[in-house]
């Protein structure tokens, strides 16, 4: 017996669009976890990552018919779909408060001695500190443009090409935008990381 091979995203998509809901369904159970987790680390609120996920997903029904392949793949256009709702969240229930410029240059002073080591990312990093729970609410405090850097690359291991068309930016702007968040969350984590260090010396 040949096993039948997984429909590809892209011929979900184009069978979502015409009212398949089959497709639908095989769409979501591909692609609902990650979005939930891209929106919970941006929220740091479950409840704001269920709403989000239902609502990015009944935006997909209306607008599948508008995912051009030429400008991504089908997992980027509804990542995209996502990143307008949480920030519209963010906005609407003042979640997201930009720090100033001072209080960045600030940071910025801290930043020298990053708590990254060569090729080392986030991920890598959570050994060095106490729980989880500390990185992630660092990362809730970042800016939001730099918060959806560090969750799309670090948090969801895209690369710099993907998160790009996930963010709708420019490859560059990626790499910028997430060695910036890294200084940022390594200046945040520093005290937690010297915290561990002092007491496992005192051991």
């Amino acid at each position: 017996m040949v096993d039948r091979a997984e429909p590809r995203d892209e011929d979900l998509l184009r069978q979502l669009a015409a009212g398949d809901e089959d497709a639908f369904r095989s769409f979501y159970q591909r692609h609902r976890r990650s979005i939930y987790r891209f929106v919970l680390h941006m929220t740091g609120q479950p409840e704001a990552a269920e709403e989000v996920v239902q609502e990015a997903f009944m935006t997909l029904i209306r607008e599948a018919a508008r995912f051009d392949p030429a400008r991504g793949v089908p997992q980027a256009f509804l990542f995209g779909i996502a990143r307008n709702h949480t920030r519209r969240l963010l906005e609407r229930d003042g979640r997201y408060v930009p720090l100033a410029d001072d209080v960045e240059s600030q940071l910025g002073a801290d930043h020298a001695s990053s708590t990254y080591g060569p090729g080392e990312n986030l991920c890598d990093s959570l050994v060095r500190v106490e729980t989880i729970e500390q990185v992630r609410r660092a990362i809730v405090a970042l800016p939001l443009h730099y918060r959806e850097a560090v969750t799309v690359c670090d948090l969801q291991g895209h690369d710099y090409a993907r998160a790009a068309k996930i963010l709708d930016c420019p490859i560059g702007t990626v790499r910028s935008r997430l060695a910036r968040g890294r200084e940022m969350l390594a200046a945040r984590l520093r005290p937690a990381v010297a915290v561990k260090k002092s007491a496992g010396s005192k051991r």
